[in-house]
């Protein structure tokens, strides 16, 4: 496979930071992307100690992306040290998790975090045909809702957008029996952006907290929280009849470059086996 060089603009809107000070922090980053394909890697509630650092490696995903609980240390040194070479190689993004925040974390984390993270962002992938919009479900979701919706009715911006990912920790979705239900506050954000998106456009929220793999029957949501905690309970029914809480594992999304269409969606093992 011949890997060429992009520049893709990456904008981390309107930090929020606990002065209520928003700021906004452009960078750009350098990502070795397929001609034809952009794989990316998803899993939040992630273990430093475990094989998933060196399975997403040989992967050689165009981008990682933790979907929060970064390691559940009281800080993110350890979470910042094992995944260097990703940030070094410009091939991550995260998200923050309740263990990430105040919530079950503390200020310090919450701070690193936001700096290492952003507090919320946007990013075009895939040769500009998916915007992926990272959402801090442990934040201002009423600012964060405003902010996503601008974004979706730009269009400048969403032209020739064929995808739009919701990424965030917490679920608007969820299986039966969760551990996690939905929170009101997750909900409402999520609809508040999803509803002003274009029906021509597919929609995908893709999330953790819950210690499992999960896949919806509409194949649009996922929840990939499996990164290595203690699982929770989950129970599969016709709208989610895919529920795994026995492995541990991770999501993997492949996109055409082309055209923007999702060319699988599959769950596979921290030994790179498929599970799903």
């Amino acid at each position: 496979m011949i890997l060429v060089t992009v520049i893709i603009s990456t904008a981390l809107s309107q930090v929020t930071n606990n002065s209520n000070v928003n700021s906004t922090i452009n960078l750009t980053r350098n990502i070795n992307e397929s001609k034809i394909i952009t794989v990316i890697d998803a899993v939040g509630d992630i273990e430093c100690s475990n094989n998933l650092h060196d399975q997403i490696k040989k992967d050689n995903p165009t981008l990682f992306i933790s979907l929060g609980d970064l390691c559940y240390k009281k800080d993110l040194t350890n979470y910042i040290n094992t995944y260097s070479d990703f940030k070094k190689a410009n091939k991550i993004a995260c998200v923050i998790g309740n263990h990430d925040s105040e919530e079950d974390g503390n200020l310090k984390i919450l701070n690193e975090t936001q700096q290492y993270c952003g507090d919320h962002w946007y990013r075009k992938i895939a040769n500009d045909t998916t915007l992926l919009i990272g959402l801090n479900t442990n934040g201002d979701t009423k600012l964060q809702a405003k902010w996503g919706q601008s974004l979706v009715t730009n269009s400048t911006l969403m032209k020739g957008i064929k995808n739009v990912m919701l990424l965030a920790h917490k679920p608007a979705h969820t299986p039966p029996n969760s551990h996690h239900p939905a929170s009101n506050s997750t909900v409402q954000m999520f609809s508040a952006i999803g509803s002003n998106i274009s029906k021509s456009i597919q929609v995908y929220e893709i999330t953790g907290h819950n210690h499992f793999m999960a896949e919806s029957s509409n194949g649009q949501w996922f929840i990939s929280g499996a990164g290595a905690r203690s699982h929770y309970e989950g129970s599969s029914n016709s709208a989610w009849p895919f529920v795994n809480n026995k492995d541990y594992g991770y999501l993997q999304i492949k996109i055409n470059n082309t055209d923007g269409k999702v060319l699988s969606s599959h769950f596979y093992g921290l030994d790179g086996r498929l599970i799903h």
